[in-house]
């Protein structure tokens, strides 16, 4: 609360609603320049939808593969202005992890783009590799004629991939990001405890919206938009709260070695 991590989370919201369809066309220009990847956007997409959606329907997904598509098509110049668009977002994200963590910036503007552009291409080849390597491994014929054992195996695969990936993406944006140095165990303590919560968010957030559809009801065939706008709020919620437990990590182990508790 003192750090007005609630209003931060809104504005981050908003920020992403305006930044989501260029973030999601870079990323998918991105992999179309690597072919082991550029069959796999229509199944990044519903990846994205299913594991990191929740209780989202078709008719948003059909939304957004056509904003992507527009987009996607709109030459050099609106790619380049796409590619801004996702790096302010980013950058939206940096002063919040920035005040988090109460340091300044200290990064000229080309070393910040550079953070920012390597977060985007890890991203990117970590949600394309994850879904390539879940389906290898579900492919298998070991697997895939194996029985009622195996079948649950692949099933604890399908369930574990998503999470692994939420994991390593919160693990870059805690560490790398910030203009501090944070370290990789504190990273992935706080990682994993934020795709914990995320996780938990997730399941209760589907819950909600399907046991109490006031917001249908309210707004009809439009209530997809603040339904979404809402679950936006919620991750963004668990983000920051994350990066707060890493500032605690931090803080409680740097007052052990001084001395100042015990």
């Amino acid at each position: 609360m003192e750090d007005n991590c609630t209003r931060t989370a809104a504005a981050l919201s908003y920020t992403t609603l305006l930044s989501l369809v260029p973030l999601l066309a870079v990323v998918f220009s991105i992999l179309a320049f690597f072919p082991l990847f550029s069959s796999l956007v229509d199944d990044i997409q519903g990846y994205i939808f299913s594991n990191f959606v929740p209780a989202s329907n078709e008719q948003l997904q059909l939304h957004f593969q056509q904003f992507i598509e527009t987009a996607a098509s709109s030459g050099g110049i609106g790619l380049m202005f796409l590619m801004l668009t996702s790096l302010m977002l980013m950058n939206t994200i940096n002063v919040a992890l920035n005040d988090i963590w109460q340091v300044k910036p200290k990064r000229n503007l080309f070393a910040a783009l550079l953070i920012y552009g390597g977060v985007l291409l890890l991203s990117s080849i970590l949600f394309a590799t994850s879904i390539l390597l879940t389906s290898y491994v579900a492919s298998l014929p070991l697997i895939a004629e194996g029985g009622e054992a195996l079948v649950g195996v692949k099933n604890s695969l399908l369930v574990i991939a998503p999470i692994a990936v939420t994991v390593v993406a919160l693990l870059l944006f805690y560490v790398v990001v910030p203009n501090c140095k944070v370290s990789w165990r504190v990273g992935i303590v706080s990682a994993l405890l934020a795709a914990l919560l995320f996780e938990l968010a997730k399941k209760g957030f589907a819950w909600y919206v399907l046991a109490f559809p006031s917001y249908t009801v309210i707004y009809g065939a439009l209530a997809v938009i603040p339904v979404f706008l809402v679950w936006i709020y919620v991750s963004w919620l668990v983000l920051l709260l994350g990066a707060e437990f890493a500032r605690c990590l931090t803080t409680f182990a740097q007052d052990h070695r001084d001395g100042k508790v015990t």
